[in-house]
């Protein structure tokens, strides 16, 4: 398939389907897009579901809900590569939710944003694969994230309760902009602190995503 039919197969019908699921609390669609700034791994992952659960027990509960396998379960297998898909169940720990309206110069627009508020975003997914010689979430990444102009920061680790075996990555970064266009004026702005966030790991797969929120 072209990766059009995939991302257009992926919104429609999968992803207004999906909307139905009763146990979700919120649902979003992060779709891989080219960024010359990242390596041949960009592609690794064509995109990622990402779902919101009020509690554990909802998400344990997640595979065996009615529309989920009346529905999604029969139509994965046409369009995902079944054999490659990877799960984790994560909880988040939100670095930074918005601009800093304490900082001189925000513009008003940076200022007004949030996430519940947007249809699209342009964000950076990370997974971690391994650590490094240093920890993959070290105590600077606010200030690495900011000096990018990243509006939102958010670290996922595996839920012990859901992964006591461990995941098929120690965690996830997450880095949020309004346009790709303000991704790639930030990190122009402070290579530097783009490369420590990326390359603090032994191995990762990041990709650059269109983020699209269904509910």
């Amino acid at each position: 398939m072209t990766a059009q039919w995939f991302h257009d197969h992926y919104r429609h019908p999968h992803g207004t389907m999906g909307r139905t699921i009763s146990t979700m609390r919120a649902y979003t669609q992060s779709h891989q897009v080219h960024s010359d700034l990242l390596d041949a791994r960009q592609t690794h992952f064509e995109a990622t579901a990402e779902v919101w659960f009020d509690c554990v027990q909802d998400a344990i509960d997640f595979p065996g809900e009615p529309n989920y396998v009346e529905l999604l379960i029969p139509d994965e297998p046409l369009f995902v590569d079944m054999d490659k898909l990877r799960f984790v169940f994560a909880e988040e720990e939100v670095l930074q939710s918005g601009a800093d309206w304490n900082e001189e110069g925000v513009e008003t627009g940076d200022r007004l944003f949030r996430l519940d508020r947007r249809p699209i975003s342009i964000k950076l997914l990370q997974y971690v694969i391994s650590e490094g010689a240093t920890a993959w979430d070290d105590d600077e990444d606010l200030a690495l994230g900011r000096r990018i102009e990243a509006l939102r920061h958010v670290r996922c680790r595996p839920s012990p309760a859901l992964h006591p075996e461990g995941a098929f990555c120690v965690g996830i970064r997450e880095l949020y902009w309004p346009t790709q266009t303000a991704m790639e004026e930030g990190v122009a702005r402070d290579p530097q602190a783009w490369e420590t966030l990326l390359r603090r790991p032994a191995e990762s797969i990041a990709y650059l995503a269109s983020a699209e929120r269904f509910m």
